[in-house]
Formats: C-alpha cells, structure tokens, sequence
C-alpha cells in the first residue's frame, strides 16, 4: 500500500468515524431516554411494549426486538417466525449505514423507506392477529396489563365479545 492511499484511507476512517460520532452526540440523550425506559418498564412490567404494558395486546412491532437478535445470531427462520419484517428492516439499516457513514450521502428515499417499514408491519401484524392471536408467541394476551388491573371487567368484556 502507498503511502498516498495509506494517507486518504486514515481520511476517509476519520470521515466516517465523524459522521458517527456526530450522529451519537446529536441522538445520545434519546437513546439514553429510550434505555432508561426500557430498564424501568421491564422492572416493573415485564414489558417493553407499550400496547402491551396498557392492554395486554401485542402491537405492530411485536417480535421485532426478539427477531434482531436471531438475525443477529444468524437464526434466519426463527428471526422470521418473531417478525419476518426484520428483512426489510435490516436491508433499510444497511443502505442507511452505506450512505449516511460509509458515503457521506444523504440518504435518498429514507422516508419512503421508513413508510413502506410501516405499512408492513401494520399489514403482517393484521395478517398474524387474525390467523395467530393468541395462541401464538409473540402474539399472545398478556394478562398482567394496567387495563386489567385497573378495570376488574376488562378481561370479561374482551371475552363477551370473544377477541379472547
């Protein structure tokens, strides 16, 4: 390797460790914001979900956390069986990384992206209440939910008009 090349490589390292670090000050107390509360919330609930939390139901994003981390650990049929979304999910992140560190682009087309993220969690979630719920994890009834607690009919209710 020149000495050239072995000089704008150091460069463009740099770069990308800017934009990064950029990126963490700039979002670092939201992340902190979002640990601290899932810290609490699981001490307290059990729970990271908030749908869950109040009413016991799973929401959209249901499973997306447990897919990450069997895509993560190359567990490809179990990512897909918690959430298949984690595909689309996974493919965005990468081409967010590619421009926004590795290129130093703006990321055409993220906002796009995120809304077809969305209607497809939104679509799958529909697909899976209708053919899974609740008998299927991680689309299950969580019965130590507020609503439940708060409410003694709630549970009664939810059955007379049989979603349980």
């Amino acid at each position: 390797m020149t000495a050239m090349h072995e000089d704008s490589m150091k460069k463009y390292i740099k770069a990308v460790g800017i934009r990064i670090i950029t990126d963490v000050k700039g979002y670092g107390v939201a992340v902190a914001a979002v640990l601290l509360y899932a810290v609490a919330v699981n001490l307290i609930f059990h729970a990271f979900c908030p749908l869950v939390i109040l009413s016991g139901f799973p929401c959209p994003g249901c499973g997306v956390s447990r897919a990450t981390l069997c895509f993560m650990t190359g567990r490809w049929q179990s990512a897909w069986q918690m959430n298949p979304v984690i595909f689309p999910i996974v493919l965005f992140a990468a081409y967010f990384c590619l421009c926004r560190y590795l290129l130093g682009r703006k990321v055409k087309g993220a906002k796009t992206g995120i809304a077809v993220i969305l209607v497809l969690l939104f679509v799958v979630y529909c697909l899976r209440m209708y053919f899974y719920f609740p008998d299927r994890i991680p689309y299950v009834y969580e019965e130590e939910n507020v609503l439940a607690r708060i409410f003694p009919f709630y549970e009664q209710i939810l059955h007379e008009y049989g979603i349980l």
